[in-house]
């Protein structure tokens, strides 16, 4: 998983089996469905031991974006939807029991911690 680093996080990330299994997993049907419809993408990033990436939908009003990250020790899958400009609410979802017990820098790429 390592090589995703850098590129962008198109339908072979999503549909890669260690991505799309556990999404397949922890989400509704209608929340799965929905990741297609995040088509604005910034390249994956290599945080530690996790990979990050961000999409958000394309003229969204309000605005709902998408923030996963992946372990590459584990291969736990973090995902957290936003929606909202000024004050955003998050629906987050793991395969750790929905815990979220990572490392500061990944917490704040997710959007979960003031930097």
């Amino acid at each position: 998983m390592t090589q995703w680093a850098g590129k962008y996080p198109d339908r072979k990330f999503f549909n890669h089996p260690l991505i799309m299994n556990p999404l397949r997993r922890i989400l509704s049907k209608e929340d799965f469905a929905s990741i297609g419809d995040y088509n604005l993408m910034v390249p994956i990033k290599r945080v530690g031991d996790y990979l990050l990436t961000h999409a958000t939908m394309k003229y969204s009003m309000p605005n709902e974006s998408l923030e996963l990250a992946f372990s590459l020790k584990d291969n736990a899958v973090y995902i957290v939807f936003w929606k909202g400009d000024d004050n955003p609410t998050h629906r987050k979802f793991s395969t750790k029991n929905n815990q979220f017990n990572l490392p500061d820098e990944v917490l704040e790429e997710l959007g979960l911690k003031e930097q």
